[in-house]
Parts: structure tokens; C-alpha cells; sequence
């Protein structure tokens, strides 16, 4: 029991909660801040570039479920990088009459160039943590991200 008669675990997920929340409101300020260094495409644009590249041979359906976008506004914002010349729809090789995505070579470029930016910027954090914490760093801040990921 924690010094209020609470139980400890109750206060750890209480602490947890609140972490998360902090990583949540910061990421969308910083999202903000980068935005600058994307004159030609919008923050949540290279995010959808990233899951084009990640997933876009499985369909809208998937990149919809890794952005935790709805499938309209994947449909809106991937017609609007196709009309800039960054990605593709072409038919699914299993099923001619589904459309997937893939990424022109315009948009891997792109998404390379804007990964690299993004990069810089936080290898300023990176260098700040000791080895011991960079060594848990990555793995932990993707369970984390796949927990939050499924509250939704």
C-alpha cells in the first residue's frame, strides 16, 4: 500500500497515465514546431508518406489502422500527395479492383529527406541520454507506442 492507503499499483498506472499524457501534449506541440522545416508538405502529409512506405501495399484499410486515421480522410489526404506527385494508387495484385499505394520516387525522397531533418533535431535528445538509457530507449518507446495505440 502507498502512503494514502492506496494501492501501489493504482499510483504507478495513475504516474503512468500522466507520462503518457506529457509525451502526447509535447509531441503535438513539437509536431507545430517542426512544421517550418516542412515548407512542401504538411506534418501529418510525411506521416502518411511514412505509412505509405510502411504499409501501403496492404490497402487504405491498414494505413488507416497504423495512422489511427479514418479511411475518408486517408482516401483525401493520399489523393492530394497523388496530385503532387508523391505517391501512387495502382491496383493490388490480388485483386485487381482494390487500390493500394506506393510511393513515387519523388515521395521517398521526400520522406528520406524529411526523416534526416527530424533526425537532427532530436539527435539533441538522443546524445542527452546515457548509454544505459539509449540501449532501452527505442524498444521502450515503441511498446509504448503500441500500447497507446490499441486504447483507441
Amino acid at each position: 500500500m502507498g502512503a494514502g492507503g492506496e494501492a501501489v499499483g493504482a499510483e504507478s498506472g495513475g504516474q503512468f497515465a500522466d507520462a503518457v499524457l506529457a509525451l502526447l501534449a509535447v509531441a503535438r506541440r513539437t509536431r507545430g514546431r517542426l512544421q517550418p522545416l516542412f515548407e512542401d508538405v504538411t506534418v501529418p502529409q510525411l506521416v502518411l508518406l511514412d505509412a505509405v512506405q510502411i504499409c501501403g501495399l496492404e490497402g487504405i484499410g491498414a494505413i488507416s489502422t497504423y495512422t489511427l486515421l479514418s479511411q475518408p480522410t486517408v482516401t483525401q489526404q493520399a489523393a492530394s500527395l497523388e496530385s503532387a506527385g508523391l505517391l501512387r494508387r495502382i491496383p493490388a495484385e490480388d485483386d485487381r479492383r482494390r487500390r493500394v499505394l506506393r510511393l513515387t520516387e519523388r515521395g521517398e525522397q521526400l520522406l528520406a529527406a524529411k526523416r534526416g531533418l527530424v533526425a537532427d533535431r532530436l539527435s539533441v535528445a538522443w546524445r542527452s541520454l546515457t548509454p544505459e538509457e539509449q540501449a532501452i530507449a527505442v524498444p521502450l518507446l515503441r511498446h509504448i507506442t503500441d500500447l497507446v495505440g490499441e486504447l483507441t
